[in-house]
C-alpha cells in the first residue's frame, strides 16, 4: 500500500495566520482550494465514495465524530470571525514543532505493516487538515481531535497539537485506519445497516487494543479527553480574554454561541447491567438503515436528543461498548484472527452473540 500524504498545513499557514484583505485572501484560497490537491477537490472525491454519503447524515444527527470535516464548515474555519488568529498561529507552529505529518506517516506506515496486504488498498490518501480553536463541534465534541477514514483509500485529520491530543493521535488514527480496511473489504454500496456499524466499531476497538495496548477503553478511546485537555482549553480562552472555555463565542454559521453550551457529556464507561440492557435493545434494531437510527444506537441518548431526535434508551456511547463486546466474543468463541474477522459479515458475528 503506497500511503500519498496532503499536509494542507504549510500552504493554507498564511491564510490562516497573517491579515489578509477578505476579497484577496478569497480569492487566492479558492485558487488553491479547487485545484487538484486542494481541499475542495478533495472533499468532492471523499464525498463521491460510497456510502460516505450516508455517513454525513448519521454524524450530522449527533454533531460529532467528523462531520465538521466533511462539512468543512467556513472553509476547516478559515472564514470563521470568532477564530483567534494568535492561537491559530501556536497551533500552526507547533504542529510543524511536533513534526505532525511525520508522525502520522510513520504511525500509518506502522498500522498497516499489521494486516495483511490483501486487505490494504493500493492508495491510501492521508490528508492533514487545519483545526479551528473556535469550532465547538472539533473543541468539545472531538476534544480536538477528528479523524474520518469511512471512505475506503482517504484518511482526513484535524488536530489542535497539544501534548494530550498528540499522545492519543495513535489510537484515533487505529480507528480511522479499519473503517476504511472494513469498508473496502465488504464493499458496501448501500446504507449501512445497525449491525454492520457496530462490528465495523467492535473491529476498530479491537485493533486499537492490539495496537495501543495501554488504551484503557478501546472502544471509547476517540472519545476520551485526554488528561490536559480542560487545562489546554482554559490556555486557549485565555487569548480570548477569558477565564474559561466555556464563555468563548463560537460561531455556527454566522450565530455565536457560548461554547459552553456544546458540552458533550462526560464519558463514562457502562457497567456490566448497563452494557446488557443497552445489548439487548440494539439486537432487534440490528437490520435497520435510518441514518438516525443508526446514529441512536450507536452514540446513545445524549447526542441524538441533542439534535431533537427520538431516542431509543440507549446510554451516552453504548453503541461502541456493544459492538466491542460482539467483536470479542466473536473472536474469542471462534478462535478467528482480527484479520480474518475483517472479512466476515456482520450478520454472521451478531448471530454467534445469540
Amino acid at each position: 500500500m503506497h500511503i500519498e500524504l496532503q499536509n494542507t498545513l504549510p500552504a493554507l499557514k498564511r491564510f490562516f495566520t497573517e491579515r489578509i484583505p477578505p476579497n484577496e485572501r478569497l480569492s487566492r484560497y479558492l485558487e488553491w482550494a479547487e485545484s487538484e490537491h486542494g481541499t475542495i477537490t478533495l472533499l468532492k472525491k471523499v464525498k463521491g465514495r460510497k456510502p460516505s454519503f450516508q455517513d454525513a447524515d448519521i454524524l450530522s444527527a449527533v454533531r460529532s465524530d467528523g462531520i465538521d470535516i466533511l462539512e468543512a464548515q467556513q472553509q476547516y474555519g478559515l472564514f470563521n470571525p470568532s477564530r483567534n488568529l494568535e492561537a491559530t498561529k501556536w497551533s500552526f507552529d507547533q504542529s510543524e514543532r511536533q513534526q505532525l505529518d511525520t508522525r502520522v506517516l510513520t504511525r500509518l506506515e506502522t498500522l498497516a505493516r499489521a494486516l495483511p496486504s490483501s486487505l490494504l488498498p493500493e492508495r491510501l490518501v492521508v490528508v492533514v487538515l487545519p483545526a479551528d480553536c473556535a469550532n465547538g463541534t472539533l473543541m468539545l465534541n472531538g476534544s480536538g481531535i477528528s479523524c474520518y477514514g469511512r471512505a475506503p483509500g482517504y484518511l482526513l485529520l484535524r488536530i489542535w497539537p497539544s501534548t494530550g491530543n498528540l499522545s492519543r493521535l495513535d489510537s484515533v488514527l487505529a480507528r480511522s485506519f479499519i473503517h476504511g480496511i472494513r469498508r473496502g473489504v465488504q464493499r458496501i454500496e448501500s446504507a449501512i445497516p445497525l449491525g454492520e456499524a457496530f462490528v465495523m466499531e467492535g473491529l476498530a476497538a479491537a485493533f486499537v487494543q492490539s495496537m495501543v495496548p495501554e488504551a484503557a477503553h478501546p472502544e471509547l478511546a476517540s472519545f476520551l479527553p485526554p488528561a490536559d485537555w480542560e487545562e489546554h482549553l482554559s490556555t486557549i480562552a485565555r487569548y480570548y480574554g477569558e477565564a474559561s472555555y466555556d464563555d468563548v463565542s463560537v460561531n455556527i454559521y454566522g450565530t455565536p454561541i457560548k461554547a459552553g453550551s456544546m458540552r458533550p457529556p462526560k464519558v463514562v464507561p457502562l457497567t456490566e447491567e448497563e452494557l446488557e440492557a443497552s445489548c439487548t435493545r440494539l439486537a432487534p434494531q440490528a437490520f435497520r438503515q435510518e441514518a438516525n437510527v443508526v446514529a441512536a444506537h450507536l452514540y446513545g441518548d445524549p447526542l441524538i436528543t441533542a439534535q431533537g431526535l427520538p431516542s431509543f434508551g440507549i446510554p451516552h456511547l453504548g453503541g461502541f461498548e456493544a459492538g466491542y463486546r460482539i467483536v470479542r466474543r466473536f473472536l474469542q468463541k471462534t478462535r478467528s484472527s482480527l484479520s480474518s474477522a475483517l472479512s466476515v459479515p456482520w450478520e454472521d458475528m451478531v448471530q454467534a452473540e445469540r
